[in-house]
């Protein structure tokens, strides 16, 4: 089957009742589901894929990086150790973030990627910039700046009014957006967050 023909999936995702939502990714052109798909609405920013960690977008960085200037995406999924419908949402934040480029199934670094690989420590922080473009990381900031600390219910809610979400149901919704703001915010030292509280700080 080529990747034209495969089904992207959410990353670790176990639950049936996800809303599908179409999107296109350069040179796949998958259907999936929106917990997979940053947003493709030119009036708004694009949105992190739901279920995918820093670490993994720096995996894929540093394999297709070590593979050589091009890389079909099929061997770079098993080079990465999963299959297609794994290697998608991952491989859609990277591109996003302007790490990577994909054409027609291949794929390689951008000059931001090879500055990226390169890169000994502090590679998350490198992507500041990046992030502060992106859902639901632009809200956040944007909230954070006229109040001194925010709720992740607030983010959800101003994400929620202008038809941003990752999942239908308010609570699953929440969960993941707090799960992105601390696994890529924090680590960026865009965001504070006080586990008592449960509220966000601007940097």
């Amino acid at each position: 089957m080529g990747i034209r023909e495969m089904k992207a999936v959410p990353v670790g995702s176990t639950s049936g009742d996800q809303k599908p939502k179409s999107s296109h990714v350069a040179g796949f052109g998958e259907t999936a589901s929106e917990n997979h798909v940053p947003a493709l609405n030119p009036e708004r920013p694009p949105m992190m894929p739901g279920n995918v960690r820093a670490g993994q977008v720096i995996g894929l960085v540093e394999i297709t990086g070590g593979l050589g200037s091009v890389i079909d995406a099929s061997r770079l999924a098993d080079e990465f150790g999963a299959d297609l419908t794994t290697l998608l949402p991952i491989l859609d934040a990277a591109e996003i973030l302007g790490l990577v480029k994909a054409d027609k199934g291949d794929v390689s670094l951008t000059d931001f990627g090879l500055k990226f690989q390169k890169a000994s420590k502090y590679k998350v922080k490198l992507l500041k910039d990046a992030l502060s473009k992106i859902e639901p990381f632009k809200t956040a900031l944007e909230l954070a700046s006229n109040k001194k600390n925010i709720s992740v219910q607030k983010v959800a809610e101003d994400l929620k009014r202008r038809g941003i979400t990752w999942h239908h149901k308010d609570e699953i919704n929440e969960f993941m957006i707090q799960t992105l703001l601390i696994h890529w915010a924090i680590y960026a030292e865009l965001l504070t967050y006080n586990g008592k509280t449960g509220k966000f700080q601007k940097i």
